[in-house]
């Protein structure tokens, strides 16, 4: 008799075993597999487009178009104001001359007046110009209405140089502190069209022909009438 208990606790104990071994497999085979995540590769940098060269502005386009001189007052006195649109129509070149200074913008055509005494958040712009002869020079803008139909661009510094002190004063080629705006007034009058890039590859031209002659008449200073006393002869 005890044989027989010992024969079935012995099988009831190896049944046991054997379920939980069973059960242990189970749980092994249902557990999800572990992927280990590969490295993720490093983004590479985004590649910088160089800039479109600028052709060369044909002076066969030229329309020989007569600069307009207007005498304009402000807070800061009284000045002259030359102006020429660009040949697409599109764009004013502004010189305001006040005494022997300089100030040179562009502008959306027809626009001048009603923007240049408005405040506005403004933006240094790099940008480009060349002349008929290949003379390029970059120059930087604050635009003063940059996106917007109002676009006002006062020259900030030319000719633009990466290590060159912030501000539109640079110095002359005697060591004499000459304005960006002069700079580059001496270069029009020097050429006969110029290639103006008023944004990132977008590009209007302007013609420079009179331009010596209508500086030298706005720079000159008018002679006053001299008014003689006449003595009353007793």
């Amino acid at each position: 008799m005890k044989k027989v208990f010992l024969l079935m606790l012995t099988g009831l104990l190896f049944t046991i075993l054997g379920c939980s071994g069973n059960s242990q497999n189970a749980v092994s085979k249902s557990a999800p597999t572990v992927v280990q995540a590969s490295a993720a590769p490093a983004s590479a940098p985004p590649v910088v487009e160089p800039a479109a060269a600028l052709p060369v502005p044909s002076v066969g386009h030229v329309n020989q178009q007569a600069w307009r001189s207007e005498n304009v007052n402000d807070p800061l006195g009284s000045a002259v104001a030359l102006r020429r649109t660009s040949l697409d129509g599109k764009f004013d070149l502004v010189i305001l001359q006040r005494g022997t200074d300089s100030f040179l913008s562009f502008v959306r055509h027809a626009r001048w007046e009603s923007v240049r005494h408005q405040p506005a958040k403004g933006k240094i712009m790099d940008l480009r110009v060349k002349f008929e002869d290949g003379q390029e020079q970059r120059i930087e803008w604050d635009e003063l209405g940059f996106g917007t139909e109002n676009l006002y661009s006062v020259l900030w510094s030319y000719p633009a140089k990466a290590d060159a002190p912030i501000g539109p004063v640079l110095e002359g080629p005697k060591g004499d502190s000459v304005g960006g705006d002069q700079l580059l007034i001496q270069d029009m009058m020097k050429h006969k069209t110029m290639l103006l890039e008023v944004a990132p590859g977008v590009t209007t031209q302007f013609d420079m022909t009179g331009l010596a002659h209508e500086i030298e008449k706005v720079r000159t200073p008018k002679a006053q009438p001299v008014l003689e006393a006449s003595q009353i002869a007793e």
